[in-house]
């Protein structure tokens, strides 16, 4: 029983440019935000919802930040997973390979806000039985997409994407326009309904200004997810870190505007018991651009961030199968490249919470947890970056001083020990205590297969892409 180390040779570049990697990036990072979150972090903190979700571009930016400058120096072939082999060591890996299978959970997010957007245009589908249909249909739309391959999934993706921001300025800008509510007055007592801080209701975080942030922090940080791509990239350590940052202004645009939009036409209590935006694009739209803001964008929001998660995910619990953690026959492919007894584990846990009748609140919080325990593992890869690969840390395009560096991961880490503070605030101490279990269990056993597996693990890290060099070169 041993784990050996492999070091891959880096591959052709991939077909994915900075337009579609941008798409992918957008894809996945709006949707469970913009989409879902706005109108419950309204009823949270009130007119100052805009103000929260631009606090939380800035605290979700500073969260991913390190992996901007990693994605800069090295080209990942398996995102996270291959960044932590290659700089925190096979243990690390290996209990993130096992712990990682409870993100899958994340898709049913997906599911469940389209479903409630679907319910409150469409009244017929509003019951709890259409309700998990539609969610359920959803995610097997896409996950037969993703079992066509990359390219397929690609090109669909980046449809959906411009789709989406079109329909999101739109509504921000017309929804500005039209704005009635006093939302940028401080002193006004519906700026902020909960104060600045956290309130608690029955010992769970229901609202205030930090708790907005909070909650809206999950939104603004999905596309640092974009490093998965580094194998499929055309130039990965030159597109994916300027993908990652080009994708925090047009975060601020979309969600900033959809956000005072938003919460500009309609009070608190005009959005009753709904936790959508239909009736705000309703006060906003004339009849056709209605149906068109929701098809363009919540669903198409929804459904691009369904998709790429597919694919990330895929890639991510693939590496690890090749690498003996997990069986390999679990991460086989088809012919066009798709793991599908991957993507089937994914899309069977995905309709779990739907089925069960979940929250969006409840899923986004258990998604939070498991992402922030994650931190701590990437924390330990991350500083030994500059250490480990002293070149290409020196010749990354955006290489700064490494006491600079490191502070950065610092900041990082806090915020999510943060994140992960309030998910666990603001679950049912037993739903707490269940996530809190998988993650120990998960760990345990990647730690268990370190000591006593046959392990081969292949290092999909390159400091160099000499086979782009080449190519350029010709």
């Amino acid at each position: 029983m041993a784990i050996k180390v492999i070091k891959e040779p880096a591959p052709k570049p991939g077909s994915l440019g900075r337009t579609e990697l941008y798409a992918l990036a957008i894809g996945q990072v709006i949707g469970a935000g913009v989409i879902t979150l706005i109108v419950p972090a309204i009823k949270m903190t009130g007119y100052s919802a805009w103000l929260a979700y631009f606090a939380a571009i800035i605290m979700g930016f500073i969260m991913i930040s390190p992996f901007v400058f990693v994605s800069s120096a090295l080209r990942l072939g398996g995102g996270n997973y291959s960044m932590l082999c290659e700089l925190a060591g096979p243990t690390a890996s290996g209990i993130f390979a096992f712990s990682y299978l409870t993100q899958c959970l994340s898709l049913s997010l997906f599911g469940v806000s389209a479903s409630a957007y679907l319910g409150d245009v469409i009244p017929a589908l509003g019951g709890p039985a259409p309700r998990v249909f539609v969610g359920v249909l959803l995610l097997t739309i896409f996950f037969v997409v993703n079992l066509l391959g990359v390219d397929v999934m690609a090109k669909a993706q980046k449809l959906m994407t411009w789709l989406l921001i079109a329909a999101l300025f739109i509504f921000a800008a017309v929804g500005i326009f039209k704005m009635k509510l006093p939302i940028f007055d401080f002193a006004n007592p519906n700026f902020l309904i909960n104060g600045w801080g956290i309130t608690f209701k029955g010992g769970n975080i229901a609202g205030g200004f930090t708790g907005a942030v909070l909650l809206f922090v999950y939104s603004c940080q999905g596309y640092y997810m974009t490093i998965a791509y580094g194998r499929d990239a055309k130039n990965a350590r030159r597109d994916i870190p300027a993908v990652l940052l080009m994708s925090v202004p047009t975060l601020i645009v979309l969600y900033v505007g959809v956000a005072m939009a938003g919460v500009g036409v309609m009070s608190v209590s005009e959005y009753g018991a709904s936790t959508t935006l239909v009736f705000a694009a309703k006060r906003i739209f004339p009849t056709w651009l209605f149906y068109f803001f929701i098809i363009g964008g919540p669903i198409m929001a929804l459904l691009s961030t369904l998709n790429s998660s597919f694919a990330y995910n895929a890639i991510t619990i693939g590496q690890s199968c090749d690498d003996g953690w997990l069986p390999a026959a679990f991460g086989k492919k088809n012919a066009k490249g798709s793991r599908v007894f991957i993507l089937t584990f994914m899309y069977i846990l995905g309709i779990i919470p739907i089925i069960f009748g979940l929250s969006i609140t409840v899923i986004t919080n258990m998604v939070q947890l498991f992402t922030s325990f994650f931190a701590f593992l990437n924390f330990a890869a991350l500083v030994r970056l500059p250490k480990k690969y002293p070149e290409a840390w020196k010749k990354s395009r955006l290489h700064v001083p490494d006491g600079l560096y490191y502070a950065i991961c610092v900041l990082s880490l806090i915020g999510y020990i943060v994140v992960f503070w309030k998910s666990c605030l603001s679950m049912t101490p037993a739903l707490a205590v269940a996530n809190v279990a998988a993650l120990i269990i998960t760990a345990a056993i990647g730690v268990w297969r370190a000591r006593n597996g046959n392990i081969e693990i292949h290092t999909s890290v390159w400091a160099e892409d000499d086979t782009l060099e080449a190519n350029t070169a010709k």
